[in-house]
């Protein structure tokens, strides 16, 4: 055939993929790749492009591969071990994580493009096909062994069979639970969750609730997502930060919770959580707490731009869950709670001192 490929790049990964990893950079830009700071390469991984572009401390896991005509990959990507990703467009945000043995790819068109946002999450065993393109939002995630399928065709359209190739679009903050399949011209628009085991096709509207073969919209404002007072969600941070201190506790690191402070041992070096349950004034007319580097400051409301910056320039992580920020650069404590607020829901986007500052509350009043 003209157009036979192998589906696994078995000659990149025998030739380029075991290579160690800054052996493998350097060979990948005198090729003209634009490869960023701090990238890392495991056994047997392989990028191949014709123009690709990778971010800061992006990772590369065991024996994955990611091939196309034009790559595009942000800073604090994650892909994870024996996924593969073969597309002629891929583009893919900062700080978003694919897991283990994901696979993107199988009949397109030359014009098919594969678009993730930023914090997304897929997760392992899901099947990706986009036939013409598939556009997943920001801080959106895809569950355990789903279908997302561009395409639907097996009997003969001169026989009277439905054939689509369809692209599929799924919107910001969008939840997909495990097992579920996405049908061709699918669009699930932003804040809707779709339940386990379900099929999806058409559209899904906004802020809802869609379980079911096929979906069907079950549950919507304000019933889900539910309105939250600001006393509820002081409740929740202290729970969670309560729960914090006894996880690093159980792991070695002994973890005292003083009032609005949690105060953790790391490797023979105290650090310091600082907890702002109330909106946090402008640092030009109240002093900010006494933090030191490495320490972290973790604030319930918006944080000012003021305030950031301040922060930044003593070197203390910190973390806005109003506008799921959080600072560009981390600690071995900032990041542990980060991480723990996932579990909650809460994904942060890194800021880097030259963004703009943050734009009014994404939350309603």
């Amino acid at each position: 055939m003209l157009t036979e490929r192998s589906r696994i790049p078995i000659r990149q990964i025998l030739t380029l993929g075991i290579l160690p990893s800054p052996l493998k950079k350097l060979i990948y830009r005198l090729a003209g790749y634009r490869i960023g700071k701090g990238v890392r390469f495991a056994f047997g991984s392989v990028v191949t492009g014709r123009d690709v572009e990778i971010g800061d401390h992006t990772r590369f896991g065991l024996l994955c591969s990611v091939r196309g005509d034009r790559i595009r990959i942000g800073a604090h990507v994650q892909i994870g071990a024996m996924t593969l990703i073969d597309t002629p467009t891929v583009e893919i945000g900062d700080g978003t994580k694919f897991n283990e043995q994901v696979f993107v790819g199988g009949l397109q068109y030359p014009d098919a493009r594969f678009v993730v946002g930023r914090n997304c999450l897929i997760m392992q065993m899901t099947y990706i096909n986009p036939c013409r393109s598939i556009v997943i939002g920001d801080d959106s995630g895809v569950g355990v062994n789903s279908l997302l399928i561009g395409h639907s065709s097996w009997g003969s359209k001169f026989e009277g069979y439905p054939v689509d190739f369809e692209p599929i679009v799924i919107g910001n903050s969008v939840a997909i639970a495990w097992r579920v399949t996405v049908l061709p011209g699918t669009r699930i628009q932003d804040g809707a969750v779709i339940g386990a085991n379900s099929l999806v096709k058409g559209t899904i509207p906004p802020r809802c609730l869609a379980v079911g073969f096929p979906a069907r919209v079950v549950a919507r404002e304000p019933y889900l997502p539910r309105r939250v007072s600001p006393e509820e969600k002081v409740r929740y941070l202290r729970t969670i930060v309560a729960e914090l201190g006894e996880h690093l506790t159980a792991h070695g690191f002994p973890a005292l919770l003083d009032g609005d402070v949690l105060r953790v041992q790391v490797r023979r070096r105290p650090q310091r959580l600082h907890v702002a349950y109330a909106p946090v004034p402008d640092p030009t007319t109240t002093a900010l707490p006494d933090l030191e580097a490495g320490d972290v400051f973790l604030s319930l409301f918006a944080l000012p731009a003021p305030c950031r910056q301040v922060l930044t320039e003593r070197d203390v992580v910190w973390v806005d869950i109003e506008h799921k920020q959080r600072s560009d650069h981390g600690s071995d404590l900032g990041e542990e709670a980060i991480q723990y607020l996932k579990r909650y829901g809460v994904r942060l986007l890194r800021v880097r001192p030259e963004d703009p500052p943050p734009s009014p509350s994404p939350f309603p009043a």
